[in-house]
């Protein structure tokens, strides 16, 4: 066997994943088409985000090895791609469900998220119409918030607009971009 898989090997069961990442770096620079090398890079590397995931697929290819079962390069590979796969699917659901606990919790949507839903409802109207009795629009931006306020007044909410207006224009009194809109919400 390759001196730098061994030491690779050695480091990786040493927890030293960023030296073993090395070693198998060079045994895959001395020769390119090993197995090997390849793999042990690929879990190194895999290693210091899913350390556990990582051991146990290096554990398998070394044990497959030793009872002399012929381990596919492409099955380990896929392995790794269904074990990336099931963790963005997890962090996806587990940001899904903070942001549903956080409009619960807030009664409120961010205004990315409302613009998500003006996308799936067809409309700002009927997205608007959906949520303006229960939930609250999250804005932390002045720019989507001139945004929500031009969409009211485009919308037939011109009442609401100016209510939000007067609030606006007690903190930029002399912001040109909230005078306009002001303007046209009282043409309607």
């Amino acid at each position: 066997m390759n001196l730098h898989i061994t030491l690779g090997i050695d480091s990786f069961y040493k927890k030293d994943y960023v030296l073993a990442l090395f070693y198998f770096s060079l045994a895959l620079q001395e020769e390119p088409d090993s197995k090997d090398a390849r793999l042990g890079a690929i879990l190194s590397d895999m290693a210091s985000e899913k350390e556990i995931e990582a051991s146990a697929l290096f554990e398998y290819y070394l044990l497959s090895k030793e009872s002399d079962e012929e381990v596919e390069e492409g099955n380990i590979e896929e392995i790794i791609g269904l074990i990336d796969n099931s963790i963005e699917s997890i962090y996806s659901l587990i940001e899904k469900k903070e942001l549903e606990y956080a409009i619960a919790e807030e009664n409120g949507i961010e205004y990315e998220d409302f613009k998500e839903l003006i996308k799936n409802r067809g409309s700002f109207k009927k997205a608007f119409e959906d949520i303006m009795f229960s939930t609250k629009v999250l804005i932390s931006k002045k720019e989507d918030f001139i945004d929500f306020l031009e969409k009211l007044i485009e919308n037939g909410f011109t009442e609401m607009s100016l209510n939000y207006l007067e609030s606006a224009m007690s903190v930029f009194p002399n912001d040109k971009k909230l005078l306009s809109l002001v303007s046209r919400a009282t043409k309607y």
